[in-house]
C-alpha cells in the first residue's frame, strides 16, 4: 500500500506535543524511588550501575523474556538490592504498585510499546534511544505523555555534559560566527553478523513470542540473536537509528531544536560482508534544517579487512563538526573543542563528563515532578529519532546507481566529494572496485505543517504493521 503523505495523525505532533499537568507520584517512605528495568541487554548492565549508584534509588524488578539476560543484570546488582525479583512478561513488571518508575532498555522494536504500557500503569519512563522504530511511533508517544501525565526522559546523556552543553553555548553566542554547515560523524567499528545456512533457533527457557512482540515472526540467519538485531529493519534502525541519534540530537541542539528538515535524501549500501544484516554499513544522508545543511556520515566498516581501526571525518569519529564563519565546533560525549579558521590549534576546550549526572537528573525529576527540569525531553528524543528514521526511508526507496550517479544528485554538497574518495579508497581496500550504492529518494517536508509531500512512500516504512497481541495503541 502506498500513501501520497503523511496525515495529520502521522506527522503534525511530533516535535511539539502539549503535556498536561503530572500528578503526584505515590512514592515510597523517605523520598526512596523503587525502579524495574525492562529488557536486560548489555544497555542496561549499564544503566543498572548508573542507577544504583544514586542516592535512595533502589532497583527491585527485572523484566526480560530470556531468563539469562536477567540473570546476567542481577549479578551485577548483588548486594545492593534487597528484593529483586524477576518477571520474564513485563506486564507482571508493570502490574506491582510498589514500582515507581521504569528503565527501558529493550530492543528498539519494543521501546514505544514497553513506554505507553508503562505510562498506562502509572509508572514514570526512563527509555534508550531511539525512543521509536518508525516515524508514526513518535506521535504516538508524545500523544501517552499528554494523556497519561507521566514524567519520561530518554537517554540522550549529551543533554546533561557539560561539555556539549558549553560548546553549544560557545557557538550560540556568537564566537565562531554563523553556522555553514554541520557533519555529523558515526564511525564505529563493527564486524559481519555471518550468515547461517539454517534459521536461528531461540534459546532454551526464552519466550520468544515475548521478544518479537511487534515485530513480524521472521526467520533468523545471523549468528546471534541478541544485539545483531540492530541490524535487521524488522528489529533494529542500522546505526543510523543505533548510535546516529546521539550526534543528531547534539546537531538539532547546536541549531535550537528547530524540528524536522524541510528536505533530505539518503545514499549508501552494506559492503564487503555477505551477511545475514540488511542495513547499510555506509550511510550518508544530506538535510536541510532551519536553512542549515548537514550530512549524516554512518561508517561501520574498518578501514581496510585487516586494520582494527576505522575512519574519521577532521578527527572526528563519533560527534559533529560545526563548520562555522570563523572556525569549527568539533566532538561529542568524549569532549569538545573549538578551532579557528586554520582548522589546526584548538582554541577553546570543553571538558565532558559522559553526561555522568543524566540519569539522576531523571530522578530529581520523578520527584519533584518538574517536567521542565528533564535534560533529554521526549519530545526533542523524538526529534531526533524521527530524523534518523527518515534518513532510512529514504535509503530504503532507493535505486541501485555508482558513484557518478551519486556525484550528479547532490551538485551542491561540498562534503560529498571528500565521502566518496575516502570511500573509494575504503571499499578498494576491500577489493571492491566502482561500487554500486542504493540511491534513496528525495523527501521534501512541508515546514508550516510538517507534513512530508513527497508521493509514493510505502506505508509500511512509515508505520509497520505490528503481530495483533502488540499493537501500539493509536494515540494521535
Amino acid at each position: 500500500m502506498n500513501v501520497p503523505n503523511f496525515s495529520r495523525r502521522d506527522l503534525i505532533k511530533l516535535c511539539g506535543f502539549a503535556a498536561l499537568a503530572t500528578p503526584a507520584l505515590g512514592q515510597s517512605a523517605n523520598n526512596r524511588v523503587r525502579l524495574g528495568i525492562i529488557g536486560c541487554g548489555w544497555r542496561a548492565k549499564d544503566l543498572a550501575k548508573l542507577f544504583s549508584k544514586i542516592n535512595d534509588v533502589e532497583i527491585v524488578a527485572l523484566s526480560d523474556p530470556h531468563p539469562a539476560q536477567m540473570d546476567s543484570v542481577s549479578t551485577l546488582l548483588a548486594g545492593k538490592s534487597k528484593e529483586l525479583v524477576k518477571f520474564q512478561d513485563y506486564r507482571k513488571l508493570l502490574d506491582q504498585s510498589d514500582i515507581d518508575a521504569v528503565v527501558i532498555a529493550s530492543p528498539n522494536h519494543w521501546h514505544t510499546l514497553h513506554a505507553i504500557h508503562a505510562m498506562q500503569a502509572g509508572k514514570d519512563v526512563y527509555m534508550e534511544k531511539p525512543v521509536t522504530h518508525d516515524i508514526w511511533e513518535g506521535a504516538q508517544l508524545l500523544a501517552a505523555e499528554a494523556k497519561y501525565g507521566r514524567i519520561v526522559a530518554a537517554g540522550h546523556q549529551g543533554r546533561s555534559d557539560p561539555g556539549i552543553k558549553s560548546g553549544i553555548s560557545y557557538v550560540q553566542e556568537g564566537n565562531l560566527g554563523k553556522i555553514l554547515r554541520i557533519h555529523v560523524c558515526c564511525f564505529r567499528e563493527r564486524d559481519s553478523i555471518g550468515k547461517r545456512a539454517e534459521p536461528l533457533v531461540p534459546p532454551a527457557g526464552m519466550d520468544y513470542n515475548l521478544w518479537l512482540g511487534p515485530a513480524a515472526e521472521l526467520p533468523l540467519y545471523r549468528e546471534n540473536l541478541h544485539y545483531d538485531w540492530h541490524w535487521v529493519w524488522n528489529t533494529g534502525n542500522g546505526d543510523t537509528g543505533n548510535q546516529a541519534p546521539h550526534e543528531i540530537d547534539t546537531a538539532c541542539q547546536l541549531l535550537g531544536d528547530l524540528g524536522l528538515p524541510e528536505s533530505l535524501r539518503s545514499f549508501g549500501g552494506r559492503f564487503g560482508w555477505n551477511d545475514a544484516g540488511e542495513t547499510p554499513n555506509l550511510q550518508s544522508s544530506f538535510y536541510e534544517i532551519g536553512g542549515v545543511p548537514l550530512v549524516l556520515e554512518v561508517n561501520d566498516l574498518k578501514i581496510t579487512p585487516t586494520r582494527n581501526t576505522v575512519a574519521s571525518r577532521d578527527g572526528i569519529r563519533v560527534g559533529i563538526v560545526a563548520h562555522c564563519e570563523g572556525g569549527q565546533l568539533r566532538g561529542g560525549l568524549s569532549g569538545m573543542y573549538a578551532v579557528g579558521p586554520d582548522g589546526k590549534k584548538p582554541i577553546m576546550k570543553f571538558s565532558s563528563d559522559g553526561g555522568a549526572m543524566h540519569q539522576e537528573n531523571f530522578i530529581n525529576a520523578v520527584r519533584s515532578r518538574k517536567k521542565e527540569s528533564i535534560a533529554s525531553r521526549l519530545t526533542t528524543a523524538v526529534q531526533a529519532a524521527t530524523i534518523a528514521h527518515l534518513s532510512n526511508v529514504s535509503y530504503r526507496t532507493g535505486a541501485s546507481v555508482d558513484a557518478a550517479k551519486i556525484q550528479e544528485t547532490f551538485p551542491q554538497e561540498a562534503a560529498l566529494a571528500e565521502i566518496l574518495a575516502d570511500q573509494s579508497k575504503q571499499l578498494a581496500d576491500w577489493g571492491i572496485s566502482n561500487p554500486s550504492y542504493t540511491l534513496g529518494q528525495k523527501i521534501d517536508i512541508e515546514p508550516g505543517s510538517r507534513k512530508v509531500v513527497t508521493p509514493e512512500l510505502d506505508a509500511e516504512l512509515i508505520r509497520r504493521t505490528c503481530r495483533p497481541e502488540f499493537v501500539i495503541p493509536e494515540l494521535a
